[in-house]
């Protein structure tokens, strides 16, 4: 595996955390949605047709839904972040896999992990490298169904 396919590999946690950030802010909004119909269908006793009702049950429906993606979404993250730690913990070299935790799996950016860690910009560049080059020589076995992520 080459150093960019170890890049996208280890970045699987971040945008897996990103998408389900995205679905949660969607339930949020559907959420708001459907509880906003029950409240104007409530006291709507004039004869009319039962539309509302149809509408508030199609928004429950898709919030289901969507509440489903997101706990699949979760578990993915989930999942992701683990293998990405078990993979770190083969570099063996403590600051090393510290870099990595941070920006990959505390998804810090370079200046973040730098101001973090004590370190100059330049250093945590160098350090990333040198961990991802220690993970590309172990030849950890990665399964083509991780890279689809």
């Amino acid at each position: 595996m080459t150093t960019d396919e170890i890049r996208k590999w280890l970045g699987r946690a971040f945008r897996a955390d990103k998408k389900a950030q995205a679905l949660n802010a969607l339930v949020q909004q559907r959420r708001e949605n459907a509880t906003g119909l029950v409240r104007t269908s409530e006291g709507n006793d004039k004869g009319k047709s039962d539309g509302a009702k149809n509408g508030t049950e199609s928004a429950y429906i898709q919030l289901a839904d969507i509440e489903a993606q997101l706990e699949e979404c979760k578990k993915e993250a989930d999942k992701a972040a683990a293998e990405i730690f078990d993979a770190i913990k083969g570099v063996h070299d403590d600051d090393l896999e510290a870099v990595l935790i941070n920006r990959y799996l505390n998804y810090m950016t370079i200046e973040k992990t730098a101001e973090f860690m004590g370190y100059g910009v330049t250093s945590i560049k160098r350090k990333t490298n040198k961990a991802i080059q220690i993970l590309v020589q172990n030849g950890l076995e990665w399964s083509s169904l991780d890279m689809v992520s």
